[in-house]
Order: C-alpha cells, then sequence, then structure tokens
C-alpha cells in the first residue's frame, strides 16, 4: 500500500523585502520634508521646542508606502490599512504595515492553496 502525502508549498512572507521597502520609502520622504518644512525652534510657551502637531508620517506617504508594497507583493490591499491622519513615528508605521501586510499575504496565500486544491 502507497500513502501519498500532499504537500502545499505556501511561499513565504517576504519580510525583509518589505520592510527595507518601507524604510527606504520613509527615509526618502524624511529628506524631502527636511527641505519642504524644516521645524524651527518656537519660543511659544508650552510648546516644545520642534514640537509639531503633524504626524511624522502622513497619510499620503502611507498610502504611497502603501501602493509600493502591493507592487512588491502582487495584491491589492485593503483601504484600511492606512490610518486617517497618519502615524506618530515611523517606527509605528513600519510596524504596522509590516503586520497588515503579513496578515494580507497569508489570507492571500491561504485563498490561493485552497483554489489549487
Amino acid at each position: 500500500m502507497v500513502t501519498t502525502v500532499s504537500s502545499a508549498q505556501v511561499a513565504a512572507f517576504p519580510a525583509a523585502q518589505v520592510e527595507a521597502c518601507i524604510r527606504n520609502v520613509l527615509a526618502d520622504q524624511a529628506a524631502d520634508q527636511a527641505i519642504l518644512r524644516p521645524h524651527p525652534p518656537t519660543t511659544t510657551p508650552g510648546i516644545v521646542p520642534g514640537a509639531s502637531w503633524e504626524p511624522e508620517v502622513d497619510s499620503l506617504v502611507a498610502v504611497e508606502i502603501i501602493c509600493v508594497v502591493e507592487e512588491i507583493l502582487g495584491l491589492k490591499l485593503p483601504a484600511t490599512f492606512s490610518p486617517r491622519g497618519g502615524y506618530d513615528t515611523a517606527e509605528a508605521c513600519v510596524n504596522d504595515l509590516m503586520s497588515q501586510a503579513q496578515v494580507a499575504w497569508e489570507q492571500s496565500t491561504t485563498e490561493t492553496q485552497n483554489h489549487v486544491q
């Protein structure tokens, strides 16, 4: 009697490539923003010098990152990926988009695997 075991190969999430991409876009945007929006020291009482009401990563930059990640992964990411207003820090952006992209990748590969079987 011969037993055949079907083992579906699931492509691994390209975490290093996605993270590098996110960080590259963030670095490019930070350089652009440093030129476009220099933060002069503030002398207003009660305001921390260099503080801003703007997020470190605004929603437009987050959308740009999402578009690049979609190209890398070859799938469309949900519109809910980018929080309104952006991210307070670049690290929060990286962590959030990485975790959400991985979930979307795993769902997509699971759906694809189920359709193949």
